[in-house]
């Protein structure tokens, strides 16, 4: 038999074999209230006198345990399954996991994908255009070296006073980042040619250095054409990777070549990064956190409206929804309370008449 409570909406079944008066009353678990059971014709006819396990009738004093063998039946407001429900106790809807994604996971996914792909964009352009300038700027230096290279060996050419060009080209060969210093004559033949920093290059090339001096191919791979006054290239050597800028010296029809290590432009272009990934990095953890506080301040009133509504679907409506929040959520709020009013002061209406 299912029996209703007039006072707090909560609805039992009760075992009809427990039922041994024809008129009983029984006091509600939730409320206290006094609910009064009448036999219908059928089980008046089917009542055993002799009940194996009676219940006692309920009076004013009777305890709330009455109800043990309350269960939920599958008339009630909320269609749960019977293990959300616990017998013989309030009926309140046990705690369940919410399906899909909550707000915030949904929010931190945005802004981690966000800044995936801004890292990413941030990256690649980096990488296209900072090279390119960096190398740029290394061949502005190689030819500016080569310019004052170039003027300071001229006169010293004209007169064939090659110990003084081997001098000045020795002190080019000190600046940082130099891999080379050599100077052809007008018919191509190498005059000088010295190294700068000579720990830089392979074991092997320094040994071959050694014993034949420096390598007439160095300056040949990078000729002036006919009819220019400088030229750029880019190969390597010894294992190294050397820009070489080649200027004409003057009117006497040779030729100056300085070789510049790339590396150090590869490790600068690596070096600056590191600072970008940091910045990036801080961003992303600042970012989480932020977004993390701004779904709590969301999902939590959200939480505890959910559970108002819970109640209130079950009956229990003297409870004031006391959720604090500005915008939707808080109007939320204040059409549940509106709703939670206007159904207790129906139910009220209701009893009056």
């Amino acid at each position: 038999m299912i029996i209703h409570c007039e006072e707090c909406g909560k609805r039992y079944k009760i075992d009809d074999s427990k039922l041994i008066k024809d008129r009983m009353r029984f006091n509600c678990p939730n409320c206290k209230n006094t609910i009064e059971v009448l036999k219908s014709k059928q089980q008046l006819e089917a009542h055993d006198p002799e009940p194996k396990s009676p219940v006692s009738p309920i009076d004013t004093n009777a305890a709330s345990g009455s109800f043990q063998t309350v269960v939920k039946t599958d008339d009630m407001p909320d269609r749960r399954s019977q293990s959300d429900w616990k017998i013989g106790e309030e009926q309140t809807p046990a705690t369940r996991k919410v399906s899909g994604l909550t707000i915030g996971k949904k929010l931190l996914f945005l802004f981690l994908a966000f800044t995936v792909v801004t890292g990413s964009i941030l990256t690649w352009v980096y990488m296209t255009y900072v090279p390119s300038l960096m190398h740029d700027q290394i061949n502005l230096r190689t030819y500016s070296i080569s310019q004052s290279f170039s003027a300071a060996i001229q006169h010293p050419l004209l007169i064939k006073n090659y110990l003084l060009v081997n001098k000045i080209a020795e002190t080019n060969t000190r600046l940082p980042g130099v891999a080379y210093v050599s100077v052809l004559n007008k018919r191509g033949i190498v005059i000088s040619g010295l190294l700068g920093e000579s720990s830089r290059f392979a074991d092997d090339f320094i040994e071959k250095v050694k014993k034949n001096g420096f390598p007439k191919e160095i300056s040949a791979r990078n000729r002036i054409p006919s009819g220019a006054r400088e030229s750029a290239s880019d190969f390597s050597v010894g294992g190294q990777k050397i820009h070489d800028v080649a200027v004409m010296i003057g009117n006497t029809g040779g030729e100056a070549h300085v070789g510049l290590f790339t590396e150090d432009v590869e490790q600068a272009v690596q070096k600056s990064l590191i600072p970008l990934s940091v910045l990036l990095a801080v961003i992303a953890f600042l970012g989480c956190l932020s977004f993390f506080l701004v779904a709590r301040t969301i999902s939590t009133p959200l939480k505890l409206l959910t559970r108002a509504a819970e109640r209130i679907s079950l009956g229990e409506i003297d409870l004031p929804i006391d959720v604090k929040g500005g915008g939707e959520i808080g109007e939320l709020a204040a059409s549940l309370e509106r709703m939670r009013f206007s159904i207790k002061a129906a139910i009220t209406r209701l009893r009056r008449n």
